[in-house]
């Protein structure tokens, strides 16, 4: 059987049948490690050190109930939103305990490339008892109702 067509519509119609016929089957479906993420809600807060904010410091929200910590790095205003499996998806509920650091690396290399390297020199921006949980003396409680915005005033005393 012969179907006539007009010069153009057929393989417009050909390219669309094959796109929708490609495109169908091809939804990615989530693997394992997708499915068994927990829910997370947003979490944001802010840094300060003796009431000036804290550019660049790594927040971690350490839980016990979870196998998951949740990070961010604070923005030049102190401000940080939580991460746990993508960018700004924020935390899954439960409490938390918390520390903040902010750490510089320098390292002077020598005129000779042959002489040794210099011994990299670190940088510790804050009192030492914020970098751990267990000293910091930090908490938050993430609740799935919100709002879950924390403000961390730190201090050098």
């Amino acid at each position: 059987m012969f179907i006539p067509f007009r010069a153009g519509i057929f393989p417009a119609t050909l390219g669309l049948l094959t796109s929708v016929v490609l495109t169908s089957g091809c939804q990615r479906q989530p693997d394992k490690w997708e499915q068994s993420r927990l829910p997370t809600v947003l979490v944001t807060g802010t840094v300060s050190l003796d009431g000036n904010p804290v550019e660049a410091a790594t927040v971690i929200f350490h839980s016990e109930q979870h196998a998951v910590s949740a990070t961010a790095i604070t923005a030049a205003n102190g401000h940080f939103t939580l991460r746990t499996y993508v960018p700004k998806d924020g935390a899954p509920p439960g409490e938390y305990t918390v520390s903040i650091e902010k750490v510089t690396e320098n390292q002077k290399l020598p005129e000779n490339p042959e002489a040794p390297l210099p011994p990299l020199e670190i940088t510790y921006h804050l009192p030492k008892r914020y970098r751990s949980p267990k000293t910091s003396g930090l908490t938050a409680r993430v609740t799935e109702a919100g709002p879950n915005e924390f403000v961390f005033e730190l201090s050098t005393k």
